[in-house]
């Protein structure tokens, strides 16, 4: 019998050596590919180092090294790209102002020059006014003043009597219920 377990011992060290072998490619790959600057995934690691990803995803110290890697990359990649975005902030920061700048005088003028449109237009029709007929103009204002105020009169009566009227039918919705 000890003949028998010498070809298994000798097949479990060669499935072994073949394994480290395999190990020791993916291992070699993910460096590879880190020092590239190249984000390894399981299925470019996996095809680049000719084994499946199966192998790797049943090597937990693959597998980890593999993460480990993946985030010194992407670090590497989040510091340069701050770096950048940082400038280009700061450009944009300084381009928002100079804009602002520039839309603020146009802005003043504009509103100067409405202000200057308003007076013009109001002594226009002032001018307009005056020249037409005031007296008929002042007692048209007066005529209308009036009329508004007989329609607030009549608008406050109205509102009274409409909230005693349902003063009273909340009375009598009240008895009703009460006699039921």
């Amino acid at each position: 019998m000890p003949a028998m377990a010498e070809p298994g011992e000798r097949l479990a060290r060669l499935r072994r050596a073949g394994s480290d072998a395999k190990a020791a490619r993916v291992l070699a790959t993910v460096q590879a590919m880190a020092a590239a600057g190249e984000p390894p995934g399981v299925s470019v690691v996996a095809r680049r180092a000719g084994v499946s990803r199966r192998f790797v995803y049943d090597h937990p110290e693959l597998r980890a090294e593999l993460t480990r890697r993946a985030a010194q990359v992407a670090d590497h990649h989040a510091g340069s790209v701050s770096a950048s975005a940082r400038a280009t902030t700061a450009s944009l920061r300084a381009d928002l102002e100079n804009a602002k700048a520039r839309n603020h005088r146009p802005d003043v003028e504009l509103t100067a020059l409405r202000r200057r449109l308003s007076e013009l237009t109001g002594r226009e029709v002032l001018g307009e006014i005056s020249a037409t007929d005031a007296p008929a103009v002042t007692g048209r204002a007066s005529e209308l003043e009036q009329a508004l105020f007989d329609a607030e009169k009549a608008l406050g009566r109205r509102t009274e009597e409409l909230e005693a009227a349902r003063q009273i039918n909340r009375e009598l919705m009240a008895r009703l219920n009460r006699s039921s």
